[in-house]
């Protein structure tokens, strides 16, 4: 099996980036994921972001991002 395979296929994620942990917080409350049965995967933190070719992303500002899952048809 690859490193990168994953054993549950089942799982959603949502990744949300705002320039706080508040404003994450807050759209995760107005998406109501609670209720939708999504979690944090990991604590949150500063990024930077890139895409594969290169390009910056936020003109290289430093943003939060946290990831939540769930499994699917939960």
């Amino acid at each position: 099996m690859n490193a990168m395979t994953t054993d549950i296929p089942d799982e959603d994620f949502i990744t949300i980036i705002a320039p706080s942990m508040a404003e994450v917080m807050e759209s995760f409350a107005a998406q109501g994921l609670a209720e939708r049965e999504y979690a944090i995967v990991h604590r949150g933190g500063k990024h930077s972001f890139t895409l594969a070719g290169g390009e910056t992303l936020f003109n290289g500002a430093k943003m939060i991002a946290a990831t939540f899952a769930r499994r699917a048809g939960a």
